[in-house]
């Protein structure tokens, strides 16, 4: 079994990336969001297992994986803040048991973030936190965001989703660092979860200006200009912006 594991947080971006992942593997592009269920089943020239958030019911997904062995491709993915992935942020559910038992012949861990300000405007959107002083889920978020965007700048498998799907020659470098087959596929053109901003159609301009959508609390602003590690990875990975609306209040 070869076991990919990919650590995002939501809204990030990460289900397109592994459904175009999968449309690599298989040959064929995948228009539809291939995560419906919690447990899924891709089949094609080499039938995938998709098991979409990894990190809520741990011991069911490891039962269920040990009853599905014979497939030859295995795909994790994880996404929401939980006692384990708060610890570990860089989550894994294998240990070197499971490794024999499963039969895993190569493991491959992807962490996976969008741009910061991109990918917490669609977060609030969808679960709103902003409104609120001090909210703990979006601590939790920071958090983990900020472990994974320092693991995916120092790391040879780390993916960036904006310039994943901006850029062809990046696109290509994952493509063949992860299954080792050029890319094939236009991001853009790969199905993933509806937009929390309900387009219909994905443009690139948007994609890349979720931010300017939202009025930004000063609080949030103030935690990120405070927290010196998470602002110097911003800065690093390109992800700070000079125009970003500010609410006072």
């Amino acid at each position: 079994m070869i076991l990919i594991e990919i650590n995002a947080i939501r809204r990030s971006g990460h289900h397109a990336f592994i459904n175009w992942l999968i449309s690599n593997i298989h040959d064929h592009k995948y228009e539809n969001n291939l995560c419906t269920h919690k447990f899924n089943t891709i089949i094609g020239n080499k039938n995938i297992l998709w098991v979409n958030e990894g990190e809520m019911g741990t011991n069911r997904c490891i039962e269920y994986i040990s009853e599905k062995t014979h497939i030859p491709i295995v795909i994790i993915s994880y996404e929401a803040p939980t006692k384990d992935t708060l610890a570990n942020p860089n989550y894994s559910v294998l240990t070197d048991q499971l490794k024999i038992e499963w039969g895993v012949t190569e493991h491959i861990q992807v962490p996976f973030v969008r741009d910061y300000y991109n990918n917490f405007s669609s977060l609030d959107k969808t679960y709103p936190m902003f409104d609120t002083l001090n909210h703990p889920l979006y601590d939790n978020y920071q958090h983990l965001y900020k472990e994974q965007l320092k693991r995916a700048l120092n790391t040879f498998r780390g993916v960036i989703y904006d310039r994943w799907v901006s850029d062809e020659g990046y696109a290509n470098e994952v493509c063949l660092k992860l299954i080792g087959k050029p890319n094939r596929f236009n991001p853009l053109e790969i199905g993933g979860t509806i937009s929390s901003y309900g387009d219909k159609k994905l443009q690139m301009d948007s994609l890349l200006k979720r931010y300017k959508k939202t009025k930004w609390p000063k609080w949030v602003i103030d935690k990120i200009e405070n927290y010196s590690e998470l602002k110097h990875l911003i800065i690093k990975a390109g992800f700070d912006k000079s125009d970003i609306e500010i609410q006072e209040k």
